[in-house]
């Protein structure tokens, strides 16, 4: 994580999360059929698993970054600049309802393969709503300080005509000779 930013906000997690974690991952063994056995192991493992998943949560914006912190095995410290961010959307599901909290996804460009364009999903993030617009606030400001105001000319259209006319013509040749 970047030191010395200046901080815009900082997020903070519903202690929830330790509950939504591990419903959803109980829920998944008992699809799976073949993790039924393994449920009870798993609840008393996630005694310990979730404090320790809740206390390495970590999301703080900054004028430039969104910076994500989270994981207890696989971790995962994530910094992704304002100008990248695509899209942040609010989400949540049946078991999250139940539990009253709300996700965060934020959705970059430049990525690819599965799961291509979310970086960042914030689940059980307090104020969820707040954050979102924040980032949001922030990504503008970002944006406008970089990309400068560009206005078209009449001769940039003249120009645009007269390189598709160009195009047009050399495409008609090819098939002409093939």
């Amino acid at each position: 994580m970047q030191s010395g930013s200046k901080v815009v906000l900082e997020g903070q997690f519903d202690k929830r999360v330790i509950s939504y974690v591990r419903v959803v991952i109980s829920l998944f063994m008992a699809i799976t059929v073949v993790g039924i056995p393994f449920i009870p192991f798993w609840l008393l493992f996630s005694l310990k698993y979730g404090p320790d998943f809740y206390g390495r949560l970590f999301v703080r914006l900054t004028p430039r970054t969104l910076e994500i912190r989270k994981g207890v095995y696989f971790r995962k410290e994530i910094t992704i600049p304002l100008n990248r961010i695509t899209d942040v959307r609010l989400h949540d599901d049946p078991i999250m309802r139940s539990l009253g909290i709300r996700g965060l996804k934020v959705e970059t460009a430049g990525q690819a393969g599965q799961g291509a364009g979310t970086e960042g999903d914030l689940v059980g993030l307090i104020d969820a709503v707040e954050f979102r617009d924040a980032i949001l606030r922030e990504r503008e400001r970002s944006v406008e300080g970089v990309l400068p105001a560009v206005t078209p000319s009449p001769a940039a259209s003249v120009d645009t005509d007269s390189v598709l006319t160009e195009i047009r013509d050399i495409l008609a040749r090819i098939e002409s000779k093939g």
